[in-house]
């Protein structure tokens, strides 16, 4: 039930949001440095403390455009669950490719550590609703189990 609801939600503001005036989104930035929050449900079988959990990561992160809509970039930040023994790190590296001013696309390897150590290559994307606010979405593998989820959230940048 609840799938079912974080997914018709994320379905619906996606569509409302392609109504949007996207020329207001686009911003020039001169630093390629930025820090984001990210809060999301990790659904999938992971063997952390539990089927699903919230998890909130807030990583510095930095990019550099290879050419006009391509970038690599890192992050790396806190992870923290609901729970105080569900506290951790997070660092990824990848490639992220803009296809719109409001939408990108990209591939990631992290290594999340919470409660234990998981090596992730995830597909990820971000709708940008506003300038401070997107909606995420990620699927991972593991590199070294047979793990797997999907990542479904809303993230913050500063």
């Amino acid at each position: 039930m609840v799938k079912s609801l974080v997914i018709a939600l994320a379905s619906g503001l996606a569509f409302s949001a392609q109504a949007a005036d996207w020329s207001l989104l686009q911003h020039e930035s001169e630093s390629q440095l930025y820090v984001k929050s990210y809060s999301g449900v990790l659904l999938g079988t992971q063997t952390h403390h539990s089927d699903n959990f919230d998890l909130w990561l807030i990583n510095t992160g930095y990019q550099y455009p290879v050419e006009d809509n391509v970038s690599l970039y890192m992050e790396a930040g806190p992870a923290i669950g609901v729970h105080s023994d569900q506290a951790g790190f997070n660092i990824s590296s990848g490639v992220r490719y803009q296809l719109s001013p409001s939408l990108n696309i990209g591939s990631q390897v992290k290594q999340l550590e919470v409660s234990k150590a998981s090596t992730l290559v995830e597909l990820n994307s971000s709708l940008l609703l506003t300038p401070k606010l997107a909606l995420t979405a990620n699927y991972g593998l593991s590199a070294f189990s047979t793990e797997h989820f999907l990542t479904l959230g809303v993230g913050f940048n500063f």
